[in-house]
């Protein structure tokens, strides 16, 4: 991980972005608040509970890779007027900018973390982090930087910890998005192998017929259900096909449906939660085209891998956050050899939106390290305040596992495992994109 560049920028709560005095009012009450949730549920905020697990393990360190949360679409309202006559919500920030509805969400989850962390005594109730305790890195979009803000702010709603990204916002970062340059021909190679594996384009197009058929009634627009996906291999994955603005749409629709939370969402159609997980299917073929390309997901996942392995190697920080996108959970999860699994409770089933890929490092009696590995993210009831986030009402945590390695009586695996999966993950074809280790 970059750290103390000339090109770094920092963004804190007392910074022009944050109205300095009125975010860190806001953060105080946050506090009191939180302070009386933990009265009314002490039994959260007691020490780490003396059952079996507890008596062996203590939690010594997490990285959390987060997805932002829910955002305005990526495309403005003029391309979206040409898929339906329908009028669109307006999401009154700019186009892919977090929304307000997003913030509130994304602090909630930070609020909610804090009393988990606190409960599993990783942090006292009256911490002060270190300069160097944690850090809080995003992709410099502004709804990365703002996602992390506002999950720093439920977090830690008595301190003030800067979000650190690199260059200006809206710059692309290459540890979130590096991009395919630079490949030797092998590298199309293993790919081409791998999307026949997949069955190809019409095997995927095929996959979320469904949803089309779906999005075609909602949208009123019968040709879209015409659209065709297209996974082209020339120097590097491109993605593409006439279903592209179909799959622009779903993106649309499911956001909608978080900020709205009915029947509006869907243009007076009534949809049941498994209509809404199809349409939401659309618009995930490309992340999910990308997490089952190995060879394409260990050169996109490469730099935030060597940040996990990095920082679990130094045991210098408690807490490590970096935030990004869907295409970065997908591709780690596909690198690492991440099995695959239902994801109850919402619609997006690839990498829901706001949801945080966990690294816990448990450390036993005799200072011998495991790992959990969990994916953290609010239900789509939460997502569209059906649902409160809070100790009655926690986020949805579902454990995940890697291929071909076992865990212990207790959940865990090895800390020796793990780092060999990163490892084979990071340096198993990096030649492929010119890289020597």
């Amino acid at each position: 991980m970059p750290h103390g560049s000339d090109s770094e920028r920092f963004i804190s709560k007392s910074s022009k972005d944050c109205l300095g005095g009125q975010r860190m009012f806001a953060k105080k009450l946050l506090f009191m608040l939180v302070a009386l949730l933990y009265a009314i549920t002490g039994q959260l905020v007691e020490a780490a509970p003396q059952d079996a697990f507890h008596s062996k393990y203590h939690l010594a360190q997490v990285i959390v890779l987060s997805r932002h949360n829910i955002r305005a679409p990526l495309t403005g309202s003029g391309t979206l007027a040409r898929i339906t006559a329908h009028k669109w919500h307006d999401f009154v920030v700019g186009t892919g900018e977090l929304t307000a509805h997003g913030a509130q969400i994304e602090e909630k989850m930070g609020a909610y973390c804090h009393l988990y962390f606190q409960k599993e005594d990783l942090f006292p109730a009256d911490y002060q982090p270190g300069e160097r305790d944690i850090c809080f890195y995003a992709n410099a979009f502004q709804r990365t930087i703002a996602t992390a803000e506002s999950f720093e702010t439920g977090m830690f709603p008595h301190v003030d910890v800067p979000v650190q990204y690199n260059g200006n916002v809206n710059d692309a970062d290459p540890v979130f998005l590096p991009g395919q340059g630079g490949h030797k021909a092998p590298f199309d190679e293993n790919l081409t192998e791998e999307l026949a594996a997949l069955g190809g384009s019409l095997a995927l197009t095929q996959s979320v017929a469904a949803g089309i058929k779906t999005a075609a009634v909602v949208l009123d627009n019968p040709e879209v259900g015409t659209g065709e996906f297209q996974v082209n291999i020339q120097e590097g994955v491109h993605l593409g096909g006439s279903i592209r603005p179909l799959m622009t749409a779903c993106d649309a629709l499911t956001l909608q449906y978080y900020e709205l939370g009915d029947s509006r969402a869907g243009f007076g159609h009534e949809l049941s939660f498994n209509e809404w997980r199809e349409i939401a299917a659309v618009k995930d073929l490309g992340i999910h085209t990308y997490r089952h390309l190995p060879t394409l997901s260990r050169a996109l996942a490469r730099p935030l891998l060597s940040i996990f392995q990095e920082e679990l190697n130094l045991q210098r920080r408690k807490f490590t956050f970096l935030c990004g996108h869907d295409t970065n959970i997908a591709t780690v999860m596909g690198a690492m050899e991440v099995k695959d699994t239902v994801l109850p409770e919402t619609i997006e089933q690839e990498a829901p939106i706001g949801c945080k890929l966990v690294v816990e490092e448990w450390q036993d009696q005799e200072g011998e390290s495991y790992v959990a590995l969990k994916l953290v993210y609010p239900s789509t009831n939460q997502l569209c305040s059906k649902t409160p986030i809070d100790a009655n009402n926690p986020p949805q945590v579902v454990p995940l596992h890697l291929q071909n390695i076992h865990p212990n009586a207790d959940g865990l695996i090895t800390m020796q495992d793990f780092q060999q999966r990163l490892t084979d993950a990071i340096t198993s074809d990096a030649e492929l994109m010119g890289i020597r280790y």
